[in-house]
């Protein structure tokens, strides 16, 4: 890439000097180039600018920069931090430099932080209630299908809202060059080192800075457009659709104490599951009311009717002849507070069952516990003998 004039900045024509301090005039402002260099729009309904980027290296302590706005350069009024910080192990290294701007140049930068804000927040509630939507639409919509399809509308979102809400444009005319977001910015540094590199996309300003170091100005090509919440939109998104999925479902185990395998029809075939003979399955089902009929040899036998819970367990079994119980067991120092064993109410077809870990499986042989705990206690729910209340499973 051209740097253009020698006798000037970034290829654009040579300027008067300020009789103190780096920069230009007040009453100047700086004409496009034309051809070769560094080309930035002119004339305040310009909407973008080439985001090319320069690189600067400055010492850390007692930096000097020029006393202009580093994006339009004009006159200084304000100024922005441009921070970074490196992690090593678990120390966090902060620096932080004072960059000069104008009102005007500021103003539009926060505009544009605020506008990126405003549409990642509605790119994500719009991804939440997703799942809520799709749940109305599609009653037994896959967990699958919601977990992939979230973050795409979050996606989806972003775009058509950036398309809906424009960017507000910023004035041109002294070569402005980062629009809505700031024109200088730090990059990562070497720790105990002082030097410190400085980035910025108004190449006139950069290279004022590096004649305030008498150091050279590095051309670092096109500056990247996607913003992070094209990457932090979609993550959030998939985080949050999981447990609203759970939150519309329940998890409900199928029992088979016969000695024939069972089909159990849910819902009237929106969605079925075969059970081996004195074997058990389970799926989530959505909360709300259930109908499943018990299919044997091509035919209903049996109906079991419940009511799935938000985030609920349960257990549907046919014909109300096998037996269970709520066992409950210790480990490490804890103890057990209550019956260790409690029958469940006979002849139930649905069962809906509270505080319990394990269904219809026997107890771990060891728990994990937090921190300063010493023991833990855990209860299961499972098939019994009638007569002896010995465990079937």
């Amino acid at each position: 890439m051209s740097s253009g004039n020698h006798n000037g900045f970034g290829g654009f024509p040579q300027q008067p000097q300020a009789p103190s301090g780096w920069g230009f005039p007040q009453q100047q402002q700086f004409p496009p180039q034309m051809g070769g260099g560094y080309r930035t729009p002119a004339g305040p309904t310009a909407t973008h600018a080439d985001e090319t980027w320069f690189e600067v290296e400055v010492p850390f302590a007692g930096a000097t920069v020029p006393n202009r706005c580093a994006c339009c350069c004009g006159p200084h009024e304000v100024r922005r931090a441009a921070t970074t910080t490196v992690t090593v192990g678990r120390t966090h290294y902060t620096r932080r430099m004072e960059v000069p701007y104008c009102r005007a140049c500021d103003a539009t930068v926060r505009a544009g932080g605020r506008r990126g804000l405003w549409l990642g927040l509605m790119a994500l509630a719009a991804a939440v209630a997703f799942p809520f939507a799709l749940a109305f639409a599609w009653e037994y919509a896959p967990a699958p299908v919601t977990f992939v399809a979230t973050p795409l509308v979050a996606l989806g979102a972003l775009f058509l809202l950036g398309t809906l809400w424009k960017e507000t444009p910023i004035a041109r005319e002294r070569g402005a060059t980062s629009g809505p977001r700031d024109a200088v910015w730090m990059l990562p540094f070497n720790i105990g080192a002082n030097p410190t590199r400085l980035a910025g996309t108004n190449e006139t300003w950069m290279r004022q800075l590096a004649e305030l170091h008498h150091v050279t100005v590095a051309a670092r090509g096109k500056r990247r457009a996607t913003a992070a919440r094209y990457v932090a939109v979609p993550i959030l998104a998939t985080l949050a659709a999981i447990p609203a999925w759970y939150s519309l479902h329940g998890r409900v185990y199928f029992d088979n104490p016969t000695l024939s395998p069972l089909t159990f029809d849910i819902d009237h075939g929106l969605a079925s599951i075969t059970v081996p003979a004195g074997g058990h399955d389970d799926l989530y089902l959505p909360y709300g009311r259930t109908v499943i009929d018990v299919m044997f040899d091509g035919r209903a036998a049996d109906r079991i009717a419940g009511e799935v819970e938000h985030f609920g367990k349960h257990v549907a079994t046919p014909f109300g002849q096998g037996c269970y119980a709520t066992m409950a067991t210790a480990y490490g120092t804890a103890t057990v507070s209550g019956p260790r064993e409690q029958m469940a109410a006979p002849g139930l077809r649905w069962h809906t069952l509270d505080g319990v870990q394990n269904v219809l499986e026997p107890f771990p042989r060891s728990v994990s516990v937090g921190r300063g705990q010493s023991g833990a206690t855990r209860r299961r729910f499972t098939r019994v003998h009638c007569s002896t209340g010995a465990p079937l499973l």
